[in-house]
């Protein structure tokens, strides 16, 4: 797996000099792809494209920062050890859901995607995310995500 190099738009600015190393990555699926990415080609192409989108941002920012759409998803409710974060995008009348942690290596492990259809989170979905964790924890091997590929 490499690092992503890329060098500030901002060089008088402290927070933002050095270089960009944070990866945006996902667990293997039985097929050896990145399990995300089966959940980017459900959706629609302007809905992947916003949440790749999002996904750049914390690239280029190298950190999960916070802001209205990202919350944390209970881990007293659901019974984990762990932050797992929960992304809320939006693309018109589309609404999707993206569970992911931040690792030690400061990278972003996409968990689990899904499509909002109730106001809240699907208990299925949140174990899917809670079992995919676990694997994570265990070693589960993770690939870099084709975010370019899904951009418009």
């Amino acid at each position: 797996m490499t690092r992503l190099k890329v060098h500030c738009w901002m060089p008088c600015c402290p927070f933002f000099s050095g270089s960009v190393v944070m990866n945006i990555l996902s667990l293997h699926g039985p097929d050896g792809l990145p399990e995300f990415e089966a959940f980017l080609h459900l959706v629609s192409g302007k809905l992947a494209a916003a949440i790749c989108r999002k996904m750049q941002t914390y690239n280029e920012f190298d950190d999960v920062y916070s802001c209205s759409s990202l919350k944390i998803l209970n881990p007293r409710i659901w019974g984990y050890k762990g932050t797992i974060y929960k992304l809320r995008v939006d693309c018109g009348k589309e609404s999707a859901r993206v569970l992911f942690v931040k690792t030690p290596a400061n990278d972003i492990v996409l968990l689990h995607g899904f499509v909002k259809k109730t106001r809240k989170t699907p208990e299925k979905d949140a174990r899917i995310a809670m079992q995919n964790f676990q694997r994570l924890k265990n070693n589960g091997a993770v690939a870099p995500m084709p975010l370019a590929k899904y951009l418009l």
